[in-house]
C-alpha cells in the first residue's frame, strides 16, 4: 500500500502507468512494502511484528514508537534465547557467547539500545534521537537475527541437499551403474 496527496497517473495513458517526471519515492508519504520484503519467516512471529511495527513507526517519523518497538524486540530476542544475567548488557554478552559465528560489532551496536531509556525519552534530550539512528538499530537488529534463525536453517537445508544428492549416486553405485570416471573412460574420443 502506498499513499499519496499527489495525482500521479499519467492522463494519457489508457494503463495505469505513472509520469515520467514524479520521483517516486518521495511523492509517497507512507509506504508498506509487498510480502516478498517482510523479515524472514524463520524467525520468530513476536520479532517480526515488533521490527515491522517499528519500522512502520521510523517511516512516519514516530521515533519513541519506534525505538519502544526496536528495544522491546531485542529483549524479547534475550527471552525466547534464555540470554542469562543480571542486567541487559551481561545477558548481550551471553547471547553473544551462544552465537559466536556473529559479528561482535553487531552486538556492540544493539547494546547501545538500552541508551534510549525512558529517562532519555522524557526527561531528557538523547542526542541520538533522530531517524538514522533507529534504522541503524533496526538493520543492525536483523542482521543478528538473520544471522541466528536463517543462516543456521539453510546451512542445514544446503547440507541435506548434499546429502541426498550423495545418497542417490550411492544407489546408482550400488544398482550396477558406472562412476562417472569409467563412463568417461567409455567415450569415444574424436
Amino acid at each position: 500500500m502506498h499513499l499519496t496527496f499527489q495525482k500521479l497517473q499519467d492522463p494519457n495513458s489508457h494503463y495505469t502507468q505513472f509520469k515520467n517526471d514524479v520521483d517516486l519515492d518521495q511523492a509517497f508519504f507512507y509506504s508498506v512494502p509487498t510480502s516478498f520484503f517482510v523479515v524472514d519467516s524463520r524467525i520468530p512471529r513476536a520479532l517480526r511484528e515488533l521490527i515491522t511495527e517499528a519500522e512502520g513507526c521510523a517511516k512516519m517519523n514516530y521515533l519513541t514508537g519506534a525505538s519502544a518497538c526496536t528495544r522491546k524486540a531485542i529483549y524479547e530476542l534475550l527471552a525466547l534465547q534464555k540470554a542469562e544475567g543480571a542486567n541487559y548488557d551481561d545477558k548481550l554478552k551471553d547471547l553473544q557467547s551462544k552465537h559466536p559465528a556473529v559479528d561482535d560489532e553487531l552486538f556492540e551496536i544493539i547494546g547501545h539500545v538500552k541508551d534510549m531509556t525512558s529517562d532519555h525519552v522524557h526527561e531528557q534530550s538523547w542526542i541520538a534521537w533522530d531517524n538514522k539512528h533507529l534504522q541503524l538499530f533496526l538493520e543492525t537488529l536483523k542482521a543478528v537475527l538473520h544471522e541466528i534463525y536463517v543462516v543456521p536453517e539453510e546451512k542445514k537445508e544446503r547440507a541435506s541437499a548434499v546429502r541426498a544428492l550423495r545418497e542417490q549416486l550411492g544407489k546408482a553405485k550400488n544398482s550396477g551403474a558406472q562412476e562417472p570416471s569409467e563412463q568417461s573412460a567409455n567415450v569415444p574420443k574424436g
